[in-house]
């Protein structure tokens, strides 16, 4: 059977892009056939990126972006913070007001340094992007067929055209950027025809439309974390925001397994030969709880060996506080116990109530409110039991 062809949808949502690299860098290794690619913002710089099929450009694009490889900023902004650090702001605000609108003239040189025009023309992958008229908000859904070649770059700064921006002016019209009408324009694809769409959400600020069609087959991969700020440029988390992408999008193709970490499906049946696959979330949530790295393959027994060392070394600090919890008022009960979870004990704590009491029916009423504690408590006991 011949794989099926896919359009792709990539959403706005600023330096938080780089998780679409990952996705791009999975794809490829996967060879999944795309015969479109449409995009919002930095979706669409990132859609230009992919039809060129440079991957190495693209991750070294942004693993040295910089702020100043976007925006003009003054001397004293702090370039190690998110534009959203609220002293940036403040900075931001005064230029905001004496300029009309931040200069994103330097995006247009990364643009113009980045991307290869004809690439995108001669591709057989069609290309899309959308921007909004700035006059009345009214969207502008355009494919390459639609822009002249020397019109290219100024369309790919119009639907990149956050609203601290300037707006950029194309034959007299100003434009904004696209995530103001629709950051995930899956409709794009839907008017053009196609049934089967990827699409790579990043939780980026805009507005989401409701879909015309939904005889469709729609695969969204997106992260369960947080990818960071919409301009942050902390060039390790958007290295790890490339491997989440491309660990995320492989899972969605079944080529890793896991709830919340990931793992060879081989390594992962290993795990289910000797776990029900309940108790595999449980351990993955305690793992998620002992902050254990979730930016990588997991082999079965080095995951449950981590798991293991950080669960007994929380348990001996939750040993030396957990006397504290049979003294004093009710009011110094509620701050000792909140201070036990705020330092990630809080499932040591929980396991302790089980293992005193594992029928007891207050099980079943705070079951709503620490459901997950509770599966993981259950799921570490097993893990315990077998390694013992």
């Amino acid at each position: 059977m011949l794989p099926k062809e896919y359009g792709l949808v990539l959403a706005g949502g600023g330096t938080k892009g780089a998780y679409q690299v990952g996705v791009w860098k999975a794809l490829k290794e996967l060879k999944i056939p795309i015969k479109a690619v449409v995009g919002t913002s930095i979706g669409a710089l990132n859609g230009a990126l992919i039809i060129q099929d440079d991957l190495e450009k693209m991750e070294n694009l942004y693993k040295n972006i910089k702020i100043d490889d976007i925006m003009k900023v003054g001397k004293d902004f702090d370039r190690k913070k998110n534009i959203f650090y609220v002293p940036n702001i403040t900075k931001m605000a005064s230029d905001y007001r004496g300029q009309k609108g931040i200069s994103n003239a330097p995006l247009r040189k990364t643009i113009e340094n980045s991307v290869d025009i004809d690439k995108i023309y001669n591709s057989d992958i069609d290309f899309g992007l959308l921007t909004v008229k700035a006059k009345d908000m009214s969207p502008v859904a355009l494919f390459k067929k639609d822009i002249p070649k020397e019109k290219m770059i100024d369309y790919l700064l119009a639907t990149s055209c956050f609203p601290i921006f300037k707006p950029q002016v194309i034959d007299g019209e100003e434009y904004l950027d696209g995530g103001l009408y629709d950051n995930v324009p899956i409709n794009m694809l839907l008017k053009k025809g196609y049934k089967n769409i990827i699409v790579v959400e990043v939780a980026g600020i805009g507005i989401k439309r409701k879909n015309i069609k939904k005889d469709v087959y729609i695969k969204v991969i997106s992260p369960n974390e947080s990818l960071g700020g919409t301009f942050e440029f902390n060039h390790e988390r958007i290295s790890n925001n490339i491997q989440l992408g491309y660990l995320d999008c492989m899972r969605a193709f079944n080529k890793l397994q896991g709830h919340i970490y990931y793992f060879k499906s081989e390594e992962f049946y290993k795990m289910v030969e000797i776990f029900n696959l309940q108790t595999i979330y449980g351990l993955e949530y305690a793992a998620k709880m002992y902050n254990m790295d979730k930016h990588k393959e997991y082999k079965f027994e080095e995951f449950l060996k981590e798991l293991k060392t950080k669960h007994l070394k929380a348990q001996r600090r939750y040993e030396e506080i957990r006397k504290d919890l049979k003294t004093g008022s009710i009011i110094h009960l509620k701050s000792k116990i909140s201070k036990i979870f705020g330092k990630g004990l809080g499932l040591c704590m929980v396991m302790d109530m089980y293992q005193n009491r594992p029928t007891s029916k207050k099980f079943d009423y705070l079951n709503a409110f620490i459901q997950d504690y509770i599966l993981s408590a259950k799921a570490m006991l097993e893990l315990l039991n077998y390694t013992k």
